[in-house]
């Protein structure tokens, strides 16, 4: 009998259904994490070099590198003090290509050349960006690259202006907070190289409505960013449901994080400020913790059920297919729903009128309470390596780290004025949030999968029973 084999054209163009072996061969899983690993020690290793800041331990430079790659904005150090022009440099581009994704750079860089994607490359640039099918990923791969051009250079070349001619700064003082802010913005990274953050921007419309604005457009994703495009053009009659759900899952998010603010923080931490001011201020708030990291006012001098609701946004995050972290909007979402229809005993979960898959739904409850166990975790061993620490400080922070935020409740120490919480901690401290900061950028399920896949399957099916639920 005569061996079939396909051609090339047929293995390239395969989607979901590829051959068993070379299924078998790639854990796009394994490969994406060990990408984001490497990209951390090169940065480290950038970081260490005498030219590159002013003292910096290793613990220090991994805790750094694998900030800027995971896109947080904790820091241990300050950015414009202890690193150098170099340094900044070196932080700027582990931004980028963090919020990007090395695969996504990749395989643009592949599509310009005339290169052929691999079906490798589709799988893990799948991965890394939650696309949803192996199709036209070359052609969304530079896309992102061109939408992300054109956006931090818009947000670039506003900034510089305004600080130039607004603030009365120096040309290259200017274009540097510029270029920088905006890539630290839209790529939801959260540092920034202004000794206080933007603390002496409270009253800023300029810089509070744009920088919101920049990391917004990271936050939603790139799936919706392109589906609101050619929509805008009239290549499409509507927006897909995945679209739908992310904008309103946001404005949702967004709207209730800033009521409350406002509200619990009106004569709090917005005390100082005029009536406009606090309203940009606690926007600002609220949309930060779509995993920005920026801060207009100071997080640890708010209130307690304050802190809460930006540990809960912080969970959240950004959406699927951006440049942010947590459990997406999207999951949480689902979740929700979930729950909403056990409660009314319905069978499916229906959102924007169409009925949600169930395996869709069991991912998002998985990854949920996965990264809800995380977390836990997390704060559990914090206490555990810093004694004495404040169990709140603790929980923000891991938090934050999780959500790949950057917001920190501060030190009360003087000479971690300027820096995260993070700072204080013992070496094993900073090591549990460099790995919540790995988990919460990488995604728990992607982290779980490179781990744990790989075993034998069994074929025996165990018997089923019930148990006592509730």
């Amino acid at each position: 009998m005569a061996k079939v084999v396909s051609s090339p054209s047929q293995t390239r163009d395969m989607p979901s259904h590829l051959t068993v072996s070379r299924r078998r061969r790639v854990n796009p899983a394994r490969v994406l994490a060990l990408g984001y690993i490497i990209m951390i020690s090169i940065g480290a290793v950038l970081l260490l070099l005498p030219f590159s800041s002013h003292g910096c331990s290793v613990i220090d430079a991994v805790f750094t590198a694998t900030s800027a790659t995971c896109v947080t904005g904790l820091i241990v150090k300050e950015t414009p003090n202890d690193f150098t022009l170099f340094g900044q440099f070196v932080i700027l581009a582990l931004i980028q290509i963090g919020g990007l994704g090395y695969m996504t750079l990749s395989s643009a860089l592949f599509f310009l050349l005339g290169r052929r994607i691999s079906l490798r490359q589709r799988m893990l640039m799948k991965e890394s960006i939650n696309f949803l099918n192996y199709r036209n990923l070359g052609h969304f791969a530079l896309s992102i690259l061109q939408v992300t051009l054109i956006v931090e250079s818009v947000g670039a070349a506003v900034l510089f202006l305004w600080f130039r001619f607004y603030h009365g700064m120096g040309w290259l003082e200017s274009l540097k907070h510029g270029v920088f802010h905006s890539i630290s913005a839209f790529c939801n990274a959260g540092f920034s190289t202004f000794t206080r953050n933007l603390g002496d921007f409270r009253s800023d419309p300029v810089v509070g409505l744009l920088i919101p604005i920049l990391f917004i457009l990271g936050g939603v994703g790139f799936i919706v960013l392109s589906d609101v495009w050619h929509k805008a053009r009239r290549k499409t009659l509507r927006l897909s449901t995945h679209s739908r759900l992310v904008l309103s899952a946001t404005a949702v998010y967004v709207i209730a994080g800033t009521l409350v603010l406002l509200i619990g923080e009106w004569n709090g931490a917005l005390k100082a400020l005029s009536i406009p001011a606090k309203f940009l201020n606690a926007f600002f708030t609220a949309v930060t913790p779509r995993t920005a990291g920026f801060n207009l006012v100071s997080v640890g001098g708010m209130r307690a059920y304050s802190l809460l609701v930006l540990m809960v946004l912080m969970f959240i995050g950004a959406s699927p297919g951006g440049t942010g972290g947590g459990v997406k909007t999207t999951s949480f979402s689902l979740v929700l729903s979930e729950i909403g229809r056990v409660i009314r005993r319905r069978k499916e979960v229906v959102m924007m009128k169409r009925t949600i898959k169930e395996e869709q739904v069991h991912r998002a409850t998985s990854l949920v309470t996965l990264s809800a166990i995380v977390v836990l975790t997390s704060i559990f061993l914090l206490l555990i390596f810093n004694p004495g620490r404040s169990i709140m400080k603790c929980a923000f922070e891991a938090f934050s780290a999780f959500g790949t935020v950057g917001l920190s409740m501060g030190s009360a120490q003087a000479e971690f004025a300027n820096v995260s919480f993070s700072a204080e901690l013992t070496t094993l401290g900073k090591i549990v949030i460099i790995l919540t900061m790995f988990f919460g950028k990488v995604g728990t399920m992607t982290v779980g999968s490179a781990l744990l896949s790989g075993g034998k399957k069994s074929r025996i099916r165990p018997a089923q029973t019930n148990i006592v639920v509730g």
